[in-house]
């Protein structure tokens, strides 16, 4: 694992604002995907995910992330699993559609299924983890309306803290708050509630790394799931901007393969 992902920040971080009033939350958002995505073209990096459980037990994933932006400028992520065993081969495609719409594929090699992760199966946690597979793509935040609340530090570090009201019906947040560094234009804090209003989850980012180009890695942060009462910690490393991979590779066809 944007956002999990080389770029997380973008796919957790920037709603489809069409239907936003707030001018101001507009522009801080929109300075996320612009800061973040210029100029990028691919990328890829290692990933671990370790959920710790309300039981006290703990397990780790082991992931390899590789990002392309196609002929036609929309994003491709390819998350292939290295580790455990009993995850070896398994597969994630998230494919940007435009218009704040995207498509996942899940290749799990044990059926041999070519898995599409549409509806409500978005809202099922990615791999055991504290991460839904919505997420991964901003459910939540798509075409939801934003406003600015007004600026509030996180860790010591000043961010604009932003509203974002969910229109979608079928999806499982009414709202999101996120504490965005204005400086870096990247998240610092993500919460997610659910239509009555109760807190689900809570992503905080521990990490920043500063990458070609002057955009923003997170690389390391968490995510903590209020209901489950758990914790899933992620760090990125061995990160690579200057890889050469072919789009062959972020279809659904290729995976497993």
């Amino acid at each position: 694992m944007a956002k999990i992902l080389l770029i997380l920040a973008v796919l957790l971080g920037t709603p489809a604002l069409a239907h936003a009033e707030d001018a101001a939350a507009r522009t801080i958002l929109k300075a996320v995907i612009d800061k973040n995505s210029a100029g990028f073209q691919t990328g890829q990096s290692k990933t671990t995910l370790t959920t710790q459980f309300a039981s006290g037990n703990a397990r780790t994933l082991e992931t390899l992330s590789r990002v392309i932006r196609n002929s036609a400028g929309l994003l491709r992520t390819r998350v292939t699993f290295l580790g455990p065993a009993d995850f070896v081969g398994t597969e994630l495609l998230i494919v940007d559609l435009g218009g704040g719409q995207a498509a996942q594929h899940l290749w799990l090699p044990k059926t041999k299924r070519l898995r599409r992760m549409s509806g409500t199966a978005l809202n099922e946690p990615f791999m055991g983890s504290d991460f839904s597979f919505g997420d991964l793509q901003g459910h939540g935040l798509q075409g939801g309306e934003a406003k600015k609340l007004g600026d509030e530090a996180v860790a010591g570090v000043a961010c604009a803290k932003i509203e974002v009201a969910v229109k979608d019906d079928s999806d499982p947040y009414g709202r999101v708050l996120l504490w965005i560094d204005e400086k870096l234009a990247v998240p610092r804090r993500v919460q997610y509630f659910d239509k009555a209003g109760a807190l689900q989850k809570t992503l905080e980012v521990e990490k920043v790394r500063a990458i070609d180009g002057g955009r923003a890695l997170l690389e390391k942060f968490s995510m903590t799931s209020h209901v489950r009462k758990s914790v899933t910690r992620v760090e990125t490393r061995d990160i690579d901007t200057k890889a050469v991979l072919p789009e062959s590779l972020f279809v659904p066809e290729a995976l497993g393969k």
